[in-house]
């Protein structure tokens, strides 16, 4: 067969047809294109509005802060919703922090001595005065710490430890970071941490008009409360008295700057009463609950799960890494929070301290 002419065919075509002469005639006058007319109008002021997905900024009703650019600094939080009568239980603690950082001591230790004044304060949900849960017995604690350097620990769903940012404390020295729920008991008390369990009148006494306050919610018509019976996954049988039938929940912190700006950030909470046994918030989720490096320290306190979704600590952190001073920075991040929820910030930096809350709250600083 001969291929010859099909070859000389097909470059033919792939030469395609020769291009068609150019149109280099004159063109008149009157056929060009003229540029649009000029509008030299007034032009109004722009005012878009804002986008309809635009978060709430929310009113504050504690906002607070100080230029403290030199020289040791504390601040503690006694959680959100903490009434303002008991801010000196707050003040003692910031007081205790400052001791420490006075007598030479570490961000981190004085922080820690902050927090343990806090958790032996039976006003407070932590330690001494922690939420029982609802079965009438439960008492499930948390609490975590951070330095600037990135050093994290933590504990979780941990029981019969009367100072659980001590057990805290035990943690970092350990190959851990978490340790959570029955591991974590036994692990505080193997180094000697006293096996007690942190009940006080106060507490049973928010116990009791917690469980109060929760009927009444369930019971309403259209209530959307969840019904906690059904959940039930506490160990032994549910107390008669819910057998026959708002939230609440707080957590107290300290952050701590040294005289040569070394930063440290302390957590601990007695959880919520109305929640499910080892349900676990924010405090000791990296991030979450607190957060610490060069820039500064932050402390949050409220609702757990927001405070979980948010990072809001670490976001905080951002925000005073990038220049935003500290009290600034909180305020921010208080009025942008989900509005169904409240939350509570307590951070320091190179140049001070702030304070803001959705709801008020008990707090103390040094100087």
């Amino acid at each position: 067969m001969q291929l010859r002419p099909l070859v000389v065919l097909a470059a033919a075509l792939a030469c395609g047809p020769p291009p068609a002469p150019r149109d280099t005639s004159p063109v008149p006058a009157d056929s060009r294109p003229q540029p649009a007319p000029k509008d030299t109008s007034p032009v109004p002021p722009a005012t878009p509005p804002a986008p309809p997905d635009s978060p709430a900024v929310r009113d504050l009703p504690i906002r607070a802060g100080a230029d403290v650019p030199a020289g040791p600094l504390v601040v503690t939080h006694a959680g959100v919703g903490s009434p303002l009568s008991d801010a000196d239980g707050a003040e003692r603690a910031a007081t205790a922090g400052g001791d420490v950082l006075a007598a030479g001591g570490s961000a981190l230790d004085a922080a820690i001595a902050a927090a343990v004044v806090l958790e032996d304060d039976p006003r407070y949900n932590a330690g001494t005065g922690a939420n029982i849960r609802l079965d009438g017995k439960t008492i499930q604690l948390d609490a975590s710490l951070m330095t600037d350097d990135g050093r994290f620990a933590a504990v979780a769903a941990i029981e019969r430890v009367k100072n659980p940012i001590r057990a805290a404390r035990l943690v970092l020295d350990s190959p851990h970071v978490l340790l959570v729920g029955e591991g974590a008991t036994r692990f505080a008390h193997k180094l000697g941490l006293p096996d007690e369990v942190p009940r006080s009148p106060q507490a049973e006494a928010k116990y009791a008009a917690r469980m109060k306050r929760l009927r009444e919610v369930i019971e309403a018509p259209g209530t959307q409360e969840p019904d906690w019976r059904l959940y039930w996954n506490y160990p032994g049988e549910m107390p008669p008295d819910m057998v026959a039938w708002r939230h609440g929940g707080d957590t107290v912190g300290a952050v701590a700057r040294t005289a040569d700006h070394h930063f440290a950030a302390a957590l601990s909470t007695g959880g919520t009463s109305v929640t499910l046994y080892g349900r676990v918030g924010d405090v000791p989720i990296y991030g979450a609950g607190l957060f610490a490096g060069p820039a500064g320290a932050v402390a949050c306190t409220g609702h757990g799960e927001e405070i979980i979704r948010q990072a809001m600590a670490r976001t905080v952190y951002q925000a005073l890494a990038a220049g935003t001073p500290a009290r600034e920075a909180v305020a921010r991040a208080a009025a942008a929070f989900d509005p169904r929820w409240d939350v509570g910030i307590i951070a320091v930096d190179r140049g001070g301290w702030g304070v803001a809350a959705t709801q008020p709250m008990a707090h103390g600083h040094v100087p």
